[in-house]
């Protein structure tokens, strides 16, 4: 622990031990930047080590199904995308990209191999029970289907422009991600650079031609505005990435593509980059200044509900986690508390710390047990009103719920 001491501990009131907050990233990405706006707290706690509970950077994080369908799209179309091209083919839908597609092995084969390797990732993360993984495997595999409808949507609709000279036979099908002078073609998945502003950002596909560069960026969840600012960050990279753009070629078109139709976004003028620019400086020296902080601040607000860190964070459990008795019928909530004792082959009692009330705890089944005497907080218990006891307070444990044990001070 000699060399913990040297670095920002912080102390999350947890078993498992203290966290070892990251430095200040030395390059940040759109996502990354906004996440530390929205709460410094949460951006430093789910980059951070926690070397007594796993060997792993950053807090484990619970399965996103939403979030890993997307990383399966995503890695897919990447590994057709570079086929294609690497092939020369000019569309997805002539002869030889048929060829392709069967010696890859259709789309429901790369999607499936795209899933296994991002399921692999979930592998000895210690907060996934068994039963987590198995319902996580069963939705995603059932899912398939519909991932190579997406798929072959989003392929559909690109027009490939392939590489001035062709790959040889039997290249690889995924490019190497190093930088370099990106020039005619179509690019899967290239990442921009502006040094100066120590910002970074990875394009979905970048299609480049003597006129400039298209950039689009796939998309697999609902419209959103912060869909359009990404993508004029994006502009502004490749217009100040000198390294990627060394003849300063212009952005021809900015597209957003969603499962089932395109969005062309307007492209900045020069003075709206400029602006861009400043703001960008300006955002990046405040969010240095809020991860640097020894005990970076907490924005607690309805985001709390959705934060992978949240078991973490004392300022969410004064102030943003509901008490028992203001949860409707079904909803679900997070509670913290004592455990005074065992009710009942599957219920517990626990005294809620905000209100001092008594909760009636239902369990799964009988071997899903609770630490007497010691306080916990519990992620996620549905909110149960009994029609003859109006009155009681009381909550199921589901499988899916976690449990933490808070440390005595």
């Amino acid at each position: 622990m000699a060399e913990l001491n040297e670095m920002r501990l912080y102390d999350t009131g947890i078993s498992h031990g203290p966290a070892v907050l990251p430095a200040v990233p030395a390059m940040w990405s759109y996502s990354s930047l906004k996440e530390a706006e929205t709460c410094p707290r949460r951006f430093a706690l789910a980059r951070a080590d926690y070397p007594d509970l796993w060997k792993q950077r950053g807090y484990p994080r619970l399965p996103n199904l939403p979030a890993i369908k997307g990383d399966v799209v995503h890695g897919a179309l990447q590994i057709i995308v570079t086929a294609l091209i690497t092939a020369g083919c000019v569309s997805p839908r002539t002869a030889d990209a048929v060829t392709v597609l069967r010696d890859l092995g259709g789309y429901t084969a790369v999607a499936q191999r795209t899933l296994d390797e991002q399921l692999r990732r979930l592998d000895g993360n210690p907060r996934i029970s068994a039963d987590r993984r198995e319902q996580v495997d069963r939705a995603l595999s059932d899912w398939l289907p519909e991932a190579r409808e997406q798929i072959q949507s989003y392929l559909n609709r690109m027009t490939l422009h392939p590489h001035p000279t062709p790959a040889p036979a039997g290249a690889p099908t995924r490019l190497p991600l190093k930088r370099y002078p990106i020039r005619g073609g179509t690019h899967p998945e290239r990442e921009l650079v502006a040094a100066h502003l120590r910002v970074k950002g990875r394009v979905d596909v970048l299609s480049v031609d003597a006129d400039g560069a298209e950039i689009t960026d796939t998309k697999t969840g609902a419209e959103a505005p912060t869909h359009r600012d990404q993508l004029r960050l994006y502009a502004l990279l490749w217009t100040d990435d000198r390294e990627s753009n060394p003849d300063a070629l212009p952005v021809t078109a900015l597209v957003v593509a969603y499962p089932h139709r395109d969005v062309v976004v307007a492209i900045p003028t020069e003075a709206e980059l400029a602006e861009l620019r400043a703001e960008v400086a300006a955002r990046v020296g405040r969010a240095d200044a809020m991860v640097a902080a020894d005990r970076p601040a907490a924005v607690v607000g309805e985001q709390c509900g959705a934060c992978d860190v949240r078991g973490l964070c004392d300022a969410y459990w004064e102030g943003g986690a509901s008490n028992t008795v203001d949860v409707v019928d079904g909803g679900w909530y997070d509670v913290e508390g004592t455990v005074l004792r065992e009710h009942g082959v599957k219920s517990w009692v626990l005294r809620e710390r905000r209100t001092g009330s008594d909760l009636l705890v239902r369990t799964p089944h009988p071997s899903f047990t609770l630490p007497v005497g010691e306080q916990v907080r519990i992620l996620g218990v549905k909110r149960t009103i009994d029609p003859d006891e109006a009155d009681a307070l009381i909550a199921s444990v589901t499988s899916s719920s976690e449990i933490l044990s808070v440390v005595s001070r």
